[in-house]
């Protein structure tokens, strides 16, 4: 019997701590929705000041050329 119930405690220990690393995981996962939510938010900030600036246009973010529409 202490053998099955040092087994049991165990096992119940090794949950224990999945379910401590799922809640870790869940936190990090909600600080990255966050992170990639602010980064969105800026670029269209950017955007709109950039559009606000030089007009309606396209860039092209490996030259810098922007294409103002015709």
């Amino acid at each position: 019997l202490k053998s099955f119930q040092s087994r049991l405690d165990q096992v119940l220990s090794q949950l224990g701590r999945v379910h401590l690393s799922k809640i870790k995981l869940d936190e990090q996962e909600t600080l990255i929705k966050d992170e990639i939510k602010k980064i969105e938010t800026e670029e269209q900030e950017l955007a709109k000041t950039l559009s606000d600036k030089y007009g309606k246009g396209s860039l092209d973010i490996e030259t810098g050329i922007f294409t103002p529409v015709e």
